[in-house]
């Protein structure tokens, strides 16, 4: 059994992945990355199985030669491809928004495997994403509670499976959802605005600065809380360009950290606009005065808004 799994929501591809293993009962799973062996290390895998005759699911990460990055011409490959070994799930996963339909190759997995889409959420697909989540645990939602977790959350995978179970064990015995759940139990994410927090920090813009501040404080967000998140941003554009200096692309730098697409993408802008020094004391600071804050040292109001006067 041949499968195809790509898109730019690799939570979702990991997801079914794992599906896939429950749902076959899978003991046994290898993963491969293309850019680290060749197509015959797989290829071997996929050529036997356990004394019992147990199912393998052999996964190969990064399969770069089904879009435009690389190419691959492997009769064997082909030849797999047309007659599979009925006891293995060969599963090819690309991070990446589309698959190069010009390609003989990819031509004919479309016509032998499974090819499944994994595209980020938007504006247009996390109401079904939501209303999929809860049934799938048999939990019923209406729409009005659909709308306020919209409302409330951004179209990040990361952060909607965390907070929708939180409402799964919220209401583990009665499974069902109402606004008033939602409204009791759903944090209203707010990431957007360290974002652009994080940009008018490298900017040194210190009237959009508290702005942005003032507008999180008014939003109960505790300083503490910003330090943290504020650090792991800086430390996010600090890694991104330790990647690119590798020459590393937004979707592997993606897959490396295990960082949702999008953050990426918006470290990647902001990591053209400051020095790698730059960052490093600004994190260093962050560290010591999250440090001061915990140990009472000093005031946590006064010491973020001192940080941002110091820019």
């Amino acid at each position: 059994m041949l499968y195809v799994l790509y898109g730019e929501n690799e939570i979702e591809i990991d997801k079914y992945i794992k599906k896939l293993q429950k749902e076959n009962n899978i003991e046994t799973t290898v993963t491969y990355n293309y850019k680290e062996t060749t197509i015959t290390d797989v290829l071997e895998e996929c050529s036997y199985t356990d004394l019992f005759g147990n199912n393998k699911l052999v996964v190969l990460s990064d399969s770069d030669f089904l879009t435009g990055k690389s190419t691959l011409e492997d009769d064997n490959l082909n030849k797999y491809i047309e007659n599979p070994n009925p006891n293995i799930i060969l599963i090819f996963k690309v991070v990446t928004d589309k698959l190069d339909e010009r390609k003989k190759l990819v031509k004919l997995v479309k016509t032998k495997s499974k090819v499944l889409e994994f595209p980020l959420l938007n504006e247009k697909t996390i109401n079904a994403y939501i209303t999929n989540y809860f049934k799938e645990n048999n939990y019923k939602i209406n729409n009005e509670s659909i709308m306020e977790i919209k409302s409330r959350l951004l179209p990040n995978p990361k952060v909607v499976d965390s907070e929708l179970e939180k409402l799964l064990l919220y209401k583990i015995n009665e499974k069902e959802i109402n606004i008033t759940d939602v409204k009791k139990v759903i944090t209203k994410y707010e990431e957007t605005n360290i974002f652009k927090l994080v940009d008018a920090v490298i900017k040194k813009d210190k009237k959009n600065i508290f702005t942005l501040y003032k507008k999180l404080k008014e939003e109960k967000e505790e300083p503490v809380i910003l330090l943290t998140l504020l650090a792991n941003n800086f430390r996010l554009i600090l890694q991104v360009q330790i990647l690119i200096e590798k020459g590393y692309d937004k979707y592997k730098i993606a897959s490396t950290l295990k960082e949702h697409p999008y953050r990426i993408e918006l470290s990647i802008n902001n990591s053209f606009n400051i020095e790698r020094e730059e960052l490093k004391r600004i994190i260093k600071k962050l560290g010591k005065i999250d440090y001061n804050i915990k140990t009472g040292y000093i005031d946590k109001y006064k010491s973020l808004e001192e940080f941002f006067l110091e820019l």
